[in-house]
């Protein structure tokens, strides 16, 4: 009866942590802007290309491998292109309306995501049916993105949810979720967080397998070799985690866990040669093929052994590899300060020897000692991947490597050096578990603050700008509207496809037919007739044209009336309508002084 009680106190436990996770990603998801993770362009295209039903990528020669991508969505990347690399560059409400307005178009043209190439895109199903949904949908692109993203969370989420039902986790574990880095590609259209997921659901089905042993049901070693070849496919540097599903068989005495161990090595072997042999990557000139790099290396092992030694003694990168373990956010341009690393160093360091457990060790010895080896096996491939994609052959060092592919060796080592005990059991893990929260606490509140600075505030203070919000006499048959355009608009003209309109219709329905006149820098007159009763009181209304460079404009009416355009007096003498100007290029600006389009 207590045991039954401890069980289902504990289940709570682990639903309210794993809601309460979501709630986090969620909220990082809306403060980070779109594509802000390195490579999630190239992830956003992969995931749309599995939505169309693209396994394979399409080799280009003069691009690289990619595939045939809406047009909506290259311009949606296009809107936030700007940000990456560049720290000094922020975010305004202009740039973000003209993206959210941004749609499906139903074209396509090809686009390059070659990074992506070598990954099983299995892994890409949350996003891609988001992005699917939000198409069929009619949704905007800023909305099916937004539906990618919660989908990837709530995958994520849900695997760690079943990860604890079957194994205890620790406090060390749950400390690597809520690093800066973790948090931040959590709530990315990125596979880093539904890798870290994947890890930590595949390790606790092995260990619950090591400890069931002849009692494991099928389907838990189905699992396992879904998780694994999922992870394995599109995380190669975890190869070595194959054999928790060869140890699995041996635990279960179950001849369908050794079957299920070769088809898992055939699939990741057979993609792995598909991708290999379709992929090209044209971003770095390694000089050679993967195969003849290979080769090399298998023939001169002591040259690999120089080329590692030059790496791991380099300072400068190991500082490296623990910051962006940590959080180097954004595409690597957001660091936090050296003090705060410091910090989260002292915490992890406190939480992992505070988790470690010795409970079980003689029943689960092997098991645990096979997950350290899969990790440092994995570690190594991670140099080794690098250095045959990334590096130009024969090099000195190995670059590329970033702290953040250690954290899924990371979460094998916190499994195999604090299994055997319930999450926060004992004295120790109840001081770890106030080390984890006081982690979580830094984590969380230094990255929003962090985040805002990067990519909302700016240095030097902005000078609101005063104006004073009018409407204008009601429109009648002899009382037209003169449309004045700002001088932003005016002092840089670009071709007009549109004008949003603030009109004040009085809360009323005013019927009658109105008509906007606009006179270009030749001084020809274009005509767009409009509805006056559908007009809403105090919004914008858009107005399509020809397109052109119009620089005056007037609304008149054809029948009926009683509207009125909101309008500034701005402090430097200057009255402009309030607008929405619409560019042939997808770009949107609005009146400054006046109200926000919605």
């Amino acid at each position: 009866m207590l045991e039954s009680e401890a069980s289902q106190n504990a289940r709570t436990t682990q639903r309210w942590l794993v809601a309460l996770f979501v709630l986090i990603c969620i909220v990082f998801a809306k403060v980070i802007p779109p594509m802000q993770s390195p490579d999630e362009f190239d992830h956003v295209k992969r995931a749309y290309l599995l939505s169309k039903g693209v396994l394979v990528l399409e080799p280009s020669a003069g691009h690289g491998s990619g595939g045939h991508v809406d047009t909506g969505l290259l311009s949606y990347f296009r809107a936030y292109g700007m940000l990456p690399y560049q720290p000094a560059r922020k975010l305004s409400q202009e740039e973000t309306y003209t993206a959210d307005g941004v749609k499906w178009s139903g074209k396509t043209e090809f686009s390059a995501a070659p990074g992506t190439g070598y990954y099983l895109p299995l892994i890409y199903v949350p996003q891609a049916i988001g992005l699917s949904i939000g198409e069929m949908a009619n949704l905007t692109v800023a909305d099916s993105y937004d539906l990618a993203r919660i989908l990837n969370i709530v995958c994520s989420a849900l695997l760690l949810l079943a990860a604890f039902r079957l194994y205890p986790t620790n406090p060390w574990v749950l400390a690597l979720l809520v690093l800066p880095m973790s948090l931040f590609q959590f709530a990315s259209a990125t596979i880093d967080g539904l890798s870290l997921s994947l890890t930590i659901f595949a390790v606790s089905a092995f260990l619950r397998i090591a400890r069931e042993r002849t009692q494991t049901p099928a389907w838990l070693l189905y699992a396992l070799a879904l998780s694994l070849v999922a992870l394995i496919s599109s995380r190669v540097h975890m190869l070595p985690m194959v054999a928790l599903l060869l140890a699995a068989g041996f635990y279960s005495r179950r001849r369908v866990a050794f079957i299920l161990f070769a088809l898992s090595l055939a699939v990741i072997g057979a993609w792995l040669c598909v991708a290999m042999s379709t992929t090209l990557d044209k971003r770095v000139a390694v000089g050679a093929g993967a195969g003849e790099v290979i080769r090399f290396y298998l023939q001169h092992p002591i040259q690999f052994l120089r080329v590692l030694h030059a790496t791991l003694v380099d300072r400068d990168l190991i500082r490296f590899y623990w910051h962006s373990f940590v959080g180097v956010l954004g595409w690597l341009d957001t660091s936090f300060t050296i003090e705060a690393y410091g910090l989260y160093g002292v915490l992890i360091i406190g939480i992992g020897v505070l988790s470690i457990s010795g409970k079980n060790l003689c029943t689960e010895w092997l098991a645990r000692a096979l997950l350290l080896a899969c990790a440092a096996s994995a570690v190594l491939l991670t140099f080794i991947a690098l250095l045959v994609t990334w590096n130009k052959h024969p090099a000195h060092q190995i670059l590329g490597v970033q702290g953040r592919y250690f954290a899924l060796p990371m979460v094998l080592i916190a499994y195999a050096l604090a299994a055997g005990m319930g999450t926060f059991q004992g004295y120790a893990r109840k001081v770890a578990t106030a080390g984890l929260l006081l982690l979580a606490y830094v984590s969380i509140t230094s990255t929003l603050s962090l985040l805002l600075n990067r990519y909302y505030q700016t240095f030097n203070p902005i000078e609101p700008v005063t104006a004073a919000v009018r409407a204008t006499p009601p429109l009648g048959p002899e009382s037209p509207i003169a449309i004045e355009m700002s001088q932003r608009h005016l002092n840089d003209p670009r071709e007009l496809v549109g004008l949003g309109i603030n009109f004040g219709t009085y809360a009323r329905s005013n019927q009658g037919t109105g008509e906007l006149q606009l006179q270009s820098v030749t001084g020809q007159v274009i005509r767009q007739s409009f509805d006056l009763g559908t007009l809403q009181d105090n919004q914008y209304a858009e107005i399509y044209f020809q397109p052109g460079l119009y620089t005056k404009g007037t609304v008149i009416s054809l029948a009926g009336g009683g509207v009125s355009v909101w309008e500034a007096q701005m402090s430097n003498g200057y009255l402009n309508s309030c607008l929405v100007y619409i560019y042939a290029d997808g770009k949107k600006k609005f009146t400054e002084g006046c109200p926000i389009p919605d």
